[in-house]
């Protein structure tokens, strides 16, 4: 009688191990829940204050779902209506998935199956893009947004008029990345930003039929601030904050011919482009027979690139020879070297 104890002692804690694992998945599940019901609050909330603005959001069906280890929402052919623009545009697409992890909940991966379509009130047309897969990530949700990117494969642009689709162009592979810079004025937000382009391909134009690579760094500075807002006044603001537009490098390839871009561009305080690009060519001899004329206009082609020499200075890029011609805007008025060219309006 005495051993008894000891031994439904010892019975007791083989079941402990079963028992602790049965709590801990109850708390998780009390956990997990608790998540997803904050999830879905501020999804609503946010969704309210964007009705506010002018923009409205809306799921023919709307699920929260991913335990144990997700948070993740689908919404079933999603309308976004900006009511704010005039005119007002109507973006649809078919499925939209946003994904967390629960341990991770400030980063959201989300999918959108196409295609998405972008209709202007009052026009019977409309713009759709579609693809293989599209993909975007969101680092720091809220009010501070660090980091975003997107990524489409196989991306076809049509325009829709009368039941007919004129195709606008397609690519590849498109990549973007935006991130907030760790060091900005007090007040002022910069973004970089990168885009990638591989194998876009338009119907017309010089650079029409053969595929084109394209590859962009920069920095957006000077945000004074992020709310959403009409598009002339953010742009008014941005220009009384001293912001700019900084391309630190445009490359654009076509077969042999390339193109690099370099400069930066803000605003006058009257609301007209303000800066200079150089921009440095090479192997671009068609576009210029495209541009003045066929083999019958051999003289004019020979003129425009010796104008460009005259222009510009000798440059070397991949080693090729290449011409590099700056191009300054001054309160809206561009000159191509010392030749005026033009000038574009106020943005505001």
């Amino acid at each position: 009688m005495t051993e008894s104890k000891p031994a439904g002692r010892r019975r007791w804690l083989l079941f402990l191990p079963f028992m602790l694992l049965v709590a801990l998945a109850i708390g998780w599940s009390g956990f997990w829940y608790f998540t997803a019901r904050n999830v879905e609050t501020l999804v609503a909330n946010w969704i309210e204050q964007e009705a506010a603005n002018g923009r409205l959001y809306r799921c023919a069906s709307r699920t929260f779902g991913g335990f144990p280890f997700r948070i993740e929402m689908r919404c079933r052919e999603p309308v976004m209506e900006l009511a704010s623009l005039n005119p007002a545009r109507t973006v649809k697409a078919n499925d939209l998935v946003d994904v967390a992890q629960v341990y991770e909940p400030n980063l959201v991966i989300a999918e959108v199956t196409g295609p998405v379509s972008i209709t202007e009130a009052g026009s019977p047309g409309s713009w759709q893009a579609d693809w293989r897969l599209a993909q975007a990530s969101l680092r720091g949700v809220g009010r501070r947004p660090e980091r975003l990117s997107l990524a489409l494969d196989d991306l076809k642009l049509v325009q829709l008029t009368d039941n007919a689709a004129e195709p606008l162009g397609s690519a590849g592979h498109v990549e973007f990345h935006l991130r907030r810079a760790p060091a900005a004025d007090a007040g002022k937000a910069t973004f970089d930003f990168a885009i990638q382009i591989a194998a876009a391909v338009v119907p017309w134009g010089p650079l029409g039929g053969l595929p084109v690579d394209a590859e962009t760094t920069g920095s957006l500075k000077g945000l004074p601030d992020l709310r959403p807002k009409p598009m002339a006044s953010g742009l008014k603001e941005w220009q009384a904050a001293g912001g700019r537009l900084e391309l630190t490098k445009i490359t654009v390839r076509q077969s042999d011919a390339v193109a690099v871009v370099a400069g930066d561009i803000g605003l006058s305080p009257a609301g007209r482009l303000d800066g200079k690009f150089n921009i440095t060519v090479a192997g671009f001899d068609h576009v210029i027979r495209d541009l003045v004329g066929g083999t019958q206009q051999g003289s004019m082609q020979l003129g425009v690139i010796v104008g460009l020499s005259f222009l510009g200075q000798p440059a070397e890029i991949d080693g090729k020879r290449a011409i590099s011609v700056p191009l300054r805007f001054t309160d809206g008025a561009a000159y191509l070297g010392s030749l005026p060219v033009g000038k574009v309006g106020p943005f505001f």
